[in-house]
């Protein structure tokens, strides 16, 4: 486990039909205060992102994206 420092990190992936973009935007605090946003089509997989993050973070202000 990890824990959170201030940080950045961005990805895009180019596919044939749509291109998708991840943000993640850490800041140190004491807890886990973890905020996702992503659009409706992709929500049904909000909850298995979420857990991932938190398996792999022990504390942190994380913006998912």
């Amino acid at each position: 486990m990890i824990q959170s420092m201030t940080g950045f990190g961005k990805t895009v992936l180019q596919l044939p039909n749509k291109k998708i973009s991840i943000e993640i935007k850490s800041l140190n605090s004491k807890s886990l205060d973890l905020n996702t946003r992503m659009p409706s089509l992709y929500r049904e997989k909000e909850l298995h992102i979420r857990k991932r993050i938190a398996n792999e973070l022990i504390r942190g202000k994380i913006d998912f994206s």
